[in-house]
């Protein structure tokens, strides 16, 4: 098995490292290294070794402007060797990610090759929005080559359902975060080290507040000043809690002095992965307000360090992780109202329970079920159909 992806983070070595472990050692990777931060690069040669490959040499054509949204601009690579990398692999089934960057070399050496091609893909009716006909065309014309798709949840199936793709030809479950290290983090600190963190991470906030936490880019796709505006509602109703933002970005500075005289907004700034888990610990609440994500991975992360989520209607992922009144809610970032009465429903409840829950239902997204949810769509789409 070949799975090319140009571009990866941290978050899916384990994943790999799965896939790789349950293949026997027949898992590989084929990715850009230009693109992929050196960190990541010494993490999958130490979970694959040699079957993690490199494409040592890539060029971009960038078109059109780039913006945080998606279908703003266009990038075309040029990657050098590409179709020698994938077939020295020689593989059984390719795997590549989206429809475009290296996909076009992977339709073309499974075709020549007679080999089964896979999908995953991530994007949703939301995030495609402002997707040109000519791309949906050219999505359309890959799928004429591809046996079945692997996708991160159920608004990804309905956006490829409604692209003209067949149900029985789309599995879900194939997104997941490496969530197992916060959550072991947050389970070493103790009962007086986090209520120390509190105090210090959340402006000493008194025993009445509740912290809620959004970590994240300081970004306007984010929803950082749709929050904030919700806040303000929110706050006037209940002045002890507080909203600690954690990240940095273009709008941190802006944000931090439009709220200075605001002793209930807090900003940390970037923190070092490393040392997240312990602003998870100090939380009772997680927000993400974002106004356009296909599965953004800090919810997982923060379930997992049993936190009950707010979480934005335009977040891919809430159909799955979000029970509503189980776990959290979900509201509308574009509406104060909504934020504001997300923030509130949590005033009440049992914190402690709700992020019990929040962790029940992060299990079924760690890497061990999402390598089997992945080799099940390969072994019913591609191994069942050529017996």
């Amino acid at each position: 098995m070949l799975w090319v992806n140009p571009s990866f983070l941290d978050y899916r070595v384990p994943l790999y490292k799965e896939l790789y472990d349950r293949t026997g050692g027949n898992f590989h990777l084929l990715y850009s290294r230009e693109r992929v931060p050196e960190r990541c690069r010494a993490k999958i040669k130490a979970a694959l070794g040699d079957n993690a490959i490199e494409l040592e040499h890539e060029t971009q054509l960038n078109l059109g402007h780039n913006s945080e949204f998606s279908n703003s601009g266009l990038s075309i690579p040029f990657p050098k060797g590409l179709y020698s990398l994938i077939k020295n692999v020689n593989p059984d089934v390719v795997l590549a990610e989206g429809f475009f960057q290296f996909t076009p070399w992977a339709v073309a050496y499974t075709r020549l090759h007679s080999r089964p091609l896979m999908i995953a893909y991530e994007r949703t009716a939301h995030t495609e929005r402002n997707c040109p006909a000519w791309r949906r065309l050219y999505r359309k014309f890959i799928g004429l080559f591809t046996r079945g798709y692997v996708v991160n949840g159920s608004l990804t199936k309905q956006y490829l359902e409604s692209q003209g793709v067949k149900s029985d030809r789309i599995f879900t479950g194939a997104m997941c975060a490496d969530s197992a290290g916060l959550a072991l983090g947050v389970a070493s600190i103790d009962a007086e080290e986090r209520a120390k963190l509190r105090h210090e991470y959340f402006n000493d906030i008194s025993d009445k507040g509740i912290a809620y936490i959004a970590v994240g880019q300081m970004i306007d796709r984010k929803g950082v000043r749709e929050l904030l505006a919700g806040w303000a509602k929110h706050v006037s109703q209940h002045p002890d809690d507080r909203l600690l933002f954690v990240g940095d970005g273009p709008l941190l500075e802006q944000v931090k002095a439009e709220q200075v005289a605001n002793p209930s907004v807090i900003f940390a700034g970037g923190v070092d992965y490393s040392q997240i888990y312990k602003y998870y610990a100090a939380s009772d609440v997680f927000v993400i307000a974002t106004l356009e994500d296909n599965w953004s991975l800090v919810v997982p992360e923060a379930m997992a360090c049993s936190l009950p989520v707010a979480c934005s209607v335009y977040n891919g992922c809430h159909p799955e992780l979000v029970r509503p009144g189980e776990n959290g809610v979900t509201f509308d970032p574009l509406s104060p109202e909504s934020v504001a009465d997300a923030l509130g429903w949590f005033h009440g409840k049992d914190l402690s329970s709700l992020g019990a829950r929040s962790v029940e239902i992060e299990r079924a997204y760690n890497p061990e079920v999402t390598a089997a949810n992945i080799l099940n769509a390969i072994n019913t789409l591609c191994i069942q159909e050529q017996k």
